[in-house]
């Protein structure tokens, strides 16, 4: 008999010391059944941990205005073997809602609208991917101090809202090593809509739509446009990638690269956008780093299938009386 425990080596490793770990799967044994339930829990004060296990079934959407950290198991588990024992990433089929400061959520698999309308908010290894009419991937309000690294984030949605949306006066956003794409069917929207003047870094991404329009005094470096319109104010583009003449050939930008060069084009979904060998974003980026998502020079380089930085259980084999216990488990970082 082959079982799916992941939540339960994630409470070994955590535990409980002042702030409190709960766990959330449809499964016996877990501390709820909702991420909802588990949130309402949570102490407002202490930061607790929320484990939210590989589910079938997808978690209902919810709202928090407590520092917390919330972990899910990854996604794209099928498609990259070996990284955890229950293929099922942890969805979440609605909206949800961070206004807790201070909060970081990894490892989850959005399948509808994702704001973040607190400071001090951080977001790595989820997936973000809307379908539904009227639905953003991820909005960000005018907040301080947003991070969003190591996602892969796509509007699907025939509709006119863009994959990244930031409101104007947001301060200090860093939008790093990230796949981003606009695949919904109205040509004047895309990637990116930044109502105004932002700050921060958008460096690192591995992008596809309009990136137009836009205004302020952020970093836009290494990144890699598989296609679309680049329009700024305020902001140059330094040792960036794209397929046309969006950058120009100045500033160690390149220009009119064919993409099929650039990726390996193989693999998982997300495997397939590494560097191929002999690509023309290695070493190409400024101070003489790769372009795109993997670049690790920072040590935020994508992380295949968004797998948490925690040991997992990638392996969990027993007789049906459980006399037997073979479990496997390997850290990721």
């Amino acid at each position: 008999m082959k079982m799916s425990l992941t939540f339960v080596c994630l409470m070994l490793v955590f535990g409980e010391v002042n702030a409190k770990t709960w766990t959330v799967s449809p499964r016996p044994g877990a501390s709820f059944t909702t991420i909802s339930g588990a949130v309402g829990s949570s102490s407002v004060l202490s930061g607790d941990t929320i484990l939210v296990s590989g589910s079938a079934q997808a978690y209902a959407g919810f709202n928090t205005s407590k520092r917390l950290t919330i972990i899910g198991p990854g996604f794209f588990l099928n498609e990259n073997t070996g990284l955890q024992a229950d293929t099922n990433s942890a969805r979440v089929s609605s909206a949800v809602t961070l206004s807790g400061a201070g909060t970081t959520v990894t490892g989850m698999h959005f399948q509808q609208s994702l704001f973040v309308n607190a400071d001090n908010i951080t977001i790595t290894r989820c997936k973000m991917q809307t379908t539904a009419a009227g639905t953003y991937p991820l909005y960000i309000y005018a907040k301080d101090s947003v991070v969003v690294r190591q996602c892969y984030i796509i509007q699907s949605a025939n509709y006119y809202y863009s994959t990244v949306t930031i409101l104007s006066g947001a301060t200090q956003i860093f939008i790093q090593n990230n796949f981003i794409e606009y695949a919904g069917g109205n040509i004047s929207y895309g990637s990116f809509d930044i109502n105004g003047t932002i700050t921060g870094d958008i460096s690192n991404n591995v992008i596809f739509g309009n990136f137009d329009n836009v205004s302020g005094s952020f970093t836009f470096n290494n990144n890699i446009l598989r296609s679309g319109a680049f329009s700024t104010t305020g902001v140059t583009p330094y040792n960036n990638i794209a397929n046309g003449t969006q950058f120009g050939n100045q500033n160690g930008n390149q220009e009119n690269v064919s993409m099929s060069s650039v990726f390996v084009g193989t693999g998982s979904q997300d495997a397939q956008w590494q560097l191929a060998g002999g690509s023309p974003a290695l070493g190409a980026g400024f101070g003489g780093v790769d372009c795109g998502m993997f670049d690790n020079s920072a040590g935020y380089g994508y992380v295949l299938s968004g797998i948490p930085a925690v040991p997992s259980i990638y392996e969990f084999t027993a007789d049906p009386g459980l006399n037997n216990v073979t479990v496997k488990v390997k850290s990721h970082n």
